[in-house]
């Protein structure tokens, strides 16, 4: 009986909504780890908050597509609509230092993954990257990582003010769809960034120098730096689906920011923020994601370049 009545107002307040594939991420997500909390949580401390944010949330994303979607001529909700997944994205991040260790009470994958990086490279990367610090070049490398951070705004919004409303929708579910199974991939492979480790911290014979934008990220690693979250990269693998969305829907500023995600690849490990196979495979990870991504976006008929006018709408519902 109450499972007839949840469907009934399900299909009542949401059953005519247009939910894309934005929409579904970020729900399937939020959702997700707010119900597997609830039966692992041992090593959690207060874990309840959290189950009831992830409630919150969910029922926020799903008032927020259904106004956007009831009232697509108010700009307001309009704004609302399609860059809310840029706060949720910094809010799934900050909580995967609390989070990650949920499933198995450690951080067990940290050592096998310290020991790739050796055994690939036949020494430890982040370490023997020290040899060649010097101002300019730190300075270069904390650039890139800046630089990664004006994506967030800088690519969506330079569709939406040029009215391509459609083509920065998919771009959000180019790139949600990235992020967020990379999220989870920390959970099953929790590790600790190099960074935060006394073993590297006590090779760390050299220290980075650099000038503005080394005092930036100074402050960004000491306001939301986490120790978690490592591989793959999801810094690394996440530019690339900006950069690949951005070469899509707008070239020109696709080919202006594909030097900031290179770049992204090697600052990571210059910094010392993550191993060397965190962004190898964040790279793989990134590309894979955004193939298939765009293949679910093209048969959801919501990527603007591959429907004509007399395509049916983006569906409707799950």
């Amino acid at each position: 009986m109450i499972p007839d009545t949840i469907k009934r107002y399900w299909i009542f307040r949401y059953g005519h909504i247009r939910f894309r594939l934005m929409d579904i991420t970020c729900l399937t997500y939020m959702a997700l780890i707010g119900f597997l909390l609830i039966f692992f949580h041992k090593t959690v401390i207060h874990w309840p908050p959290y189950v009831f944010i992830h409630t919150a949330i969910v029922i926020g994303i799903l008032e927020i597509v259904r106004l956007g979607e009831k009232y697509p001529q108010k700009k307001i909700l309009l704004i609302f609509r399609m860059f809310y997944p840029i706060p949720l994205l910094l809010y799934g991040w900050e909580e995967l230092d609390v989070l990650v260790p949920m499933f198995f009470g450690s951080h067990w994958a940290t050592d096998i993954i310290a020991r790739w990086d050796k055994l690939i490279f036949g020494v430890h990367p982040i370490i023997w990257v020290q040899q060649f610090y010097q101002p300019w070049l730190d300075e270069l490398m904390n650039f890139f990582y800046t630089g990664y951070y004006t994506f967030f705004l800088l690519i969506p919004l330079s569709l939406f003010v040029r009215k391509k409303k459609q083509e920065a929708f998919a771009v959000f579910s180019l790139v949600t769809a990235a992020y967020f199974s990379n999220f989870l991939l920390f959970y099953f492979l929790p590790a600790i960034g190099p960074l935060y480790l006394p073993m590297f911290q006590a090779l760390q014979i050299k220290q980075q120098t650099g000038y503005l934008f080394a005092e930036i990220n100074r402050i960004v690693q000491a306001k939301g730096g986490i120790p978690v979250g490592t591989f793959p990269s999801s810094h690394v693998g996440g530019a690339l689906v900006w950069v690949l969305a951005a070469l899509r829907y707008d070239r020109k500023l696709g080919y202006a920011l594909a030097p900031l995600a290179l770049g992204m690849g090697f600052s990571v490990v210059y910094r010392g923020l993550h191993y060397a196979v965190d962004s190898i495979f964040g790279y793989f990870w990134g590309a894979l994601c955004y193939l298939i991504a765009l293949k679910l976006i093209k048969k959801r008929g919501e990527d603007p370049l591959t429907i004509s006018e007399k395509s049916v709408k983006p569906q409707r519902c799950f």
